[in-house]
């Protein structure tokens, strides 16, 4: 999971690094995964990786931040 560095969450992280995540499925039958744990941060500078690579969208925003860091 990525967000941005002033997300509000984040307060909220730090206090309490409690999580449970749920991805379930429209169709019939459901299938769901649950998944509980603690959030283990790592901070990183500019647009991570990860997170332009399962967005689409957002490859402009890639191409931005490489062009930053020329």
């Amino acid at each position: 999971m990525c967000t941005p560095k002033n997300a509000p969450k984040l307060a909220s992280l730090r206090a309490n690094p409690a999580v449970a995540l749920t991805v379930d499925t429209e169709s019939h039958p459901p299938r769901i995964l649950l998944i509980r744990g603690t959030v283990e941060r790592d901070v990183v500078d500019g647009i991570p990786d990860e997170f332009l690579e399962v967005n689409g969208t957002y490859k402009l925003a890639r191409r931005r931040e490489e062009a930053r860091q020329q």
